[in-house]
């Protein structure tokens, strides 16, 4: 069986910069013989923002967001993927807010053990960032990696990224950049030799 690698799609603009060097990346995944999924996290429905602290997801054997709604849903399918990647532009020094709220609730993900121990489905699956940003890395794109980065650690997940400083084109300019392009394509032969 094919391996399959999910994009959380962090873009609230369809056809922006970041999507479509996601998509250059799935491009790289797909020579590899990877199928990947796409969620577009901006644009599912919900019906309360992000993590309400209900605590539903740590009573539980089963691991999710209780939340019912198509954002929930789209985190609950996280585990049934070989690996994660957060594909997103920089809003304000982070996330977008529609982004943010897929992040927290990932919450749902992971349960602590009677030791403190951080227990996840996701434990060990790679996980990714590419990211874009109109100014450089330092003091910009490095705290969304950092920020992607930690909770990878946290549960021993192999941890790549790929940045795109200064991408100010137009949306979905960034297709005419070809260094940009080829390295979009690079990075998903990156990460599917981490799934062979």
């Amino acid at each position: 069986m094919s391996k399959k690698v999910i994009f959380i799609l962090g873009s609230p603009r369809k056809k922006g910069n970041t999507n479509v060097l996601a998509r250059e990346a799935m491009r790289g995944l797909a020579e590899a013989g990877i199928v990947s999924v796409e969620i577009d996290a901006p644009r599912l429905d919900f019906k309360s923002p992000g993590c309400i602290s209900c605590y539903k997801c740590q009573q539980s054997k089963e691991y999710g967001c209780h939340i019912r709604d198509e954002l929930g849903q789209a985190v609950s399918r996280l585990a049934d993927h070989d690996a994660i990647v957060l594909a997103t532009p920089l809003y304000w020094f982070s996330y977008p807010a529609q982004v943010k709220m897929f992040i927290d609730r990932m919450f749902s993900m992971i349960k602590f053990g009677e030791e403190h121990e951080i227990l996840s489905p996701l434990r060990g699956k790679p996980m990714a960032l590419l990211a874009t940003a109109g100014g450089g890395v330092e003091e910009n794109l490095e705290l969304l990696d950092t920020q992607w980065r930690l909770p990878a650690s946290k549960i021993d997940a192999p941890y790549r990224s790929c940045l795109f400083p200064f991408c100010q084109y137009a949306p979905g300019g960034v297709a005419n950049d070809a260094a940009a392009m080829t390295k979009a394509a690079a990075f998903g032969r990156e990460l599917a030799s981490l799934l062979k």
